[in-house]
């Protein structure tokens, strides 16, 4: 569990005296593993793929395709300028929409496959046998037929 440590702190000249005596609580592990990381991948996983941008203007276009599409079948439309709009930004939504999706899941990198290739450069722990485990247990013992 935590152990508590104080750790005495040289005051220095802007210190004020009355302050006290830093306590660090510090909990153990058994290991830790360190992965290194290229800058490309820490780009990565900060701004996530370029392709993501591609996706997200696909989804804007293809429901404001919808939408339009929508209000063409709902609505009657006195003005027939209002309605070629309405006809433009359905055509146009819908066909930069589906080559935007296209374009994003022909480039698109998972996040997820970039962790597993970072996860895959420490080989997995191989499991060591402790003289525990390796003894039967003596109620396993009594449970054997005898010959």
């Amino acid at each position: 569990m935590a152990k508590e440590e104080s750790i005495a702190m040289k005051p220095s000249q802007t210190d004020v005296k009355d302050e006290k005596a830093l306590r660090v609580r510090r909990g153990r592990v058994e290991s830790v593993d360190l992965y290194e990381i290229k800058d490309s991948e820490l780009d990565l996983l900060e701004k996530g793929s370029p392709a993501d941008l591609q996706f997200n203007f696909a989804i804007f276009l293809v429901s404001t395709a919808f939408a339009s599409f929508a209000s063409l079948l709902t609505s009657n439309f006195p003005n027939e300028t209002i309605k070629t709009v309405f006809i433009v930004i359905t055509v146009v939504g819908f066909i930069i929409g589906a080559y935007l999706l296209v374009a994003w899941y022909r480039s698109h990198t998972s996040l997820k496959s970039i962790c597993k290739q970072i996860r895959g450069r420490i080989p997995p722990e191989v499991a060591v046998a402790t003289e525990y485990e390796e003894r039967p247990v003596e109620s396993e013992l009594a449970d054997t037929p005898k010959d």
